[in-house]
């Protein structure tokens, strides 16, 4: 086993007993008289004050580089795996197959190979935010079933002051762990009064990156190239209209499967030669929004063009999932009484043809279709909030020779109630469903054994349930200052996951299938303070997986896995107009509640700091600094799959001190 810095107990005791006591002491400070007087804080845009989900700020002030350092101001969703082949985003404890994950609306699909994440890859230049939802809803999208991210790339106008036809942006980076070089170059233009354009290209080269000690992690660089072109028509009248085409390319040299590809340590087991591989995603979209002054309309339509693909250019072999889609929907907004109602209804579809392609071997071809209905009504009485809904999925699968059709149908009912003094209590229940196969890599299917023909697969589904109480304020330490504090009880329960039964190379052993269920279940602390120019959040997750039986059940590549508590302290204090500096503590304990077959994870602490600053007022010139990872920690995500060799653990290690140093010009 490698050795790895422990994290000090006292540290985290004395964290605990100071927000503890900041939690009970500040309601106490509220003046009776101010009490009533409070303002309810509504957060209406898709990143909230306690950090769910991530903002354009926030990409650049931590100079981000791809989409899985976009959670990383986030105790609940993590990101395992070390090198970019095995990177896979868990959610609560929820592995990313089993959220509704999309770009502008388009959905991404499943994983392409066995040993490689489904993380889409993108450039987060091209961001303007992040959405995170864990709460169960009728109108997230289909195989939601442990909530849905959204990833919304920028319009020209958000680029473009109120004063300006025309803008660019030119940016270059370099990063010391990975000695990786960064460029991009952006256009954006107005076009008459409402119509705007932009156009987007970005590149990075990187090397193996070098691990905490200074280890370097063999297959774990290559090549980013990101294309973005993308006409919007702001609101005239009530429309609103994005048209959108995406390219994302990553080429480098990887295992393609057993131990040292997306599990283990490659530096001490792999199997056969690296070959070369590229992964490319094309998007295309399009969005129309009618927003009028009639309260019975607000209208939203996309359809989407997914292409997903993965060449191993050594073995003349392409695996490619190409989906088509779209969704319809209408809120009317409706008074009834003393209620005010929001009823959204709508549909949603999508069509997901699987392709494998090789020079020796079969072809293989096969579609899964969904068609969803939905209805969800967002009613407000008073104090009371109440969000109750319904949808329907009708569903085809193509496992093989076998295709399962079914159809289900998934309630939701949840409420908030605000108590005195800025204090609400809510909880939520809600049901998700989806076909089965939704996490089967595209190559599987033809080792499907002929002895799956007489099992009848189930209908994968979720439960999720939530409870906790909620507390927003202002004025309470300081003049003008904002608090908001959360606590939240949550479980997820998936049953009838499709997995496969037994190992060993599919081509030898076949693909036998069986079904399995997984309940996670845990508490989510988070905390945000902000006075004048300085905000700080800070989220806590304690998570456990477990199996039907009620043991642990560890961490699985496309299905759930937790690890040790963990804590993000994130602090931002804007120190001048022209500087701006950050700070992420990271703290995860130690990983005790593993199965009997799995060693036990050690916990770490990770300190990261960010600095901008534009030396000249006109804000043309950004120049930043970040050092990710400052103590050069050793250690690995409990997320990422491990080997188990002579009794110790195998693990891929995270990159160690990165240095990264940005210049960015925008005329």
């Amino acid at each position: 086993m490698h050795p790895r810095r422990s994290c000090t107990a006292p540290f985290f005791r004395s964290l605990t007993l100071f927000s503890g006591g900041l939690v009970t002491l500040l309601p106490v400070s509220l003046p009776a008289k101010d009490a009533d007087d409070l303002p309810v804080v509504r957060v209406e845009s898709s990143v909230d004050s306690l950090g769910r989900g991530s903002s354009r700020e926030e990409f650049q002030r931590r100079q981000s580089s791809r989409s899985g350092e976009l959670f990383r101001g986030d105790a609940s969703a993590t990101v395992g795996g070390g090198s970019r082949n095995a990177q896979r985003l868990y959610l609560r404890g929820v592995e990313s197959n089993n959220l509704n994950v999309t770009v502008d609306g388009a959905r991404q699909g499943r994983d392409l190979h066995q040993h490689r994440g489904g993380l889409t890859g993108l450039d987060p230049q091209l961001l303007d935010d992040v959405e995170v939802d864990t709460r169960p809803a009728a109108d997230q999208g289909p195989g939601a079933l442990g909530g849905s991210v959204r990833f919304r790339t920028v319009d020209a106008q958000q680029l473009l002051d109120p004063d300006e036809q025309t803008g660019a942006r030119l940016r270059a980076g370099y990063a010391t762990a990975d000695s990786s070089e960064q460029g991009s170059a952006t256009v954006f233009q107005r076009l008459g009064f409402d119509w705007g354009a932009l156009a987007h290209v970005s590149g990075a080269n990187r090397d193996d990156y070098e691990t905490g000690g200074g280890d370097n992690m063999p297959y774990s660089g290559g090549g980013d190239r990101s294309y973005l072109l993308q006409a919007s028509r702001m609101p005239v009248h009530g429309h609103e209209l994005r048209l959108g085409v995406q390219r994302h390319s990553f080429e480098g040299d990887t295992l393609s499967g057993g131990a040292g590809s997306d599990f283990g340590d490659p530096r001490v087991e792999h199997r056969g030669e690296p070959e070369k591989q590229e992964l490319r995603r094309d998007t295309w979209t399009v969005e129309h929004r009618y927003d009028p002054t009639d309260p019975n309309v607000d209208w939203q339509a996309r359809v989407y063009r997914n292409d997903n693909r993965l060449k191993r250019l050594d073995q003349g072999t392409e695996t490619r999932a190409l989906e088509h889609g779209g969704d319809l929907r209408n809120t009317f907004s409706l008074n009834a009484g003393p209620t005010r109602h929001q009823l959204t209804a709508g549909f949603d579809y999508y069509t997901e043809d699987g392709r494998l392609e090789q020079d020796d071997g079969p072809r293989l071809s096969y579609t899964d279709r969904n068609f969803g209905a939905f209805l969800q009504n967002r009613m407000e009485w008073e104090r009371l909030r109440l969000s109750s809904g319904l949808r329907f999925d009708d569903y085809t699968s193509a496992l093989g020779e076998r295709n399962p059709e079914g159809d289900a149908f998934s309630p939701n009912l949840s409420a908030e109630l605000d108590l005195a003094a800025g204090w609400a209590v809510f909880g939520g229940y809600g049901e998700a469903a989806r076909g089965p196969g939704g996490t089967m890599p595209i190559g599987w299917v033809q080792y499907i054994e002929e002895g799956n023909d007489d099992q009848s697969l189930k209908t994968e589904e979720s439960r999720r349930s939530e409870g906790g109480l909620r507390y927003q304020g202002r004025g309470l330490v300081a003049s003008r200052d904002r608090l908001n504090l959360e606590a939240t009880v949550f479980e997820t329960r998936i049953d009838n996951s499709l997995e496969r039964v037994g190992g060993g190379p599919p081509h030898q052993s076949g693909v036998r299938l069986g079904q399995r269920d997984v309940r996670i279940s845990g508490y989510e602390l988070r905390a945000a303070w902000g006075v004048n120019a300085y905000d700080t959040r800070l989220s806590f997750l304690s998570a456990e997986t477990e199996d039907d039986d009620g043991d642990p059940a560890g961490v699985s590549r496309r299905l759930a896995g937790s690890g040790g508590d963990r804590l993000v302290w994130d602090h931002r204090w804007a120190a001048h107009e022209t500087l701006t500096l950050g700070y992420t503590l990271t703290w995860v304990g130690d990983d005790t509640d593993v199965p009997d077959d799995e060693p036990e994870r050690d916990g770490y602490h990770l300190h990261d700091i960010q600095v901008q600053w534009q030396p000249w007022a006109d804000e043309q010139v950004t120049l930043g600094v970040v050092v990710n990872n400052l103590f050069d920690e050793q250690y690995a995500e409990h997320t990422s799959l491990v080997s188990e060799q002579d009794g110790e653990l195998i693990v891929r290690d995270e990159p160690g001190r990165d240095i990264r140093l940005e210049a960015a010009l925008r005329f």
